[in-house]
């Protein structure tokens, strides 16, 4: 059997200690692709960075405010179930 893996990445909020949850990278990328470029650009320099083909073992941590931004919070799918607890 496979061992499966995930790559954490963060906003810059997190050191901070602000509130937030982890999201699916898939769903991360998607709702980047729904903003315009400039937007894009600007909330994803906000994010640790990794290659968007990764993005199925990614788990991306948001502070509320730039989940907001991504309208991420939106769809309940996006939020990873295990790490909320």
């Amino acid at each position: 059997m496979k061992k499966q893996f995930f790559l954490e990445r963060e906003c810059l909020h997190r050191d901070s200690g602000m509130d937030g949850e982890v999201y699916n990278g898939m769903f991360f990328v998607q709702a980047l692709q729904r903003l315009q470029s400039n937007e894009a650009l600007k909330l994803a320099a906000k994010i640790s960075p990794f290659y968007w083909v990764d993005a199925p073992r990614v788990m991306v941590w948001l502070c509320r405010e730039c989940a907001a931004e991504l309208h991420i919070s939106d769809s309940p799918r996006a939020v990873l179930q295990g790490a909320r607890r």
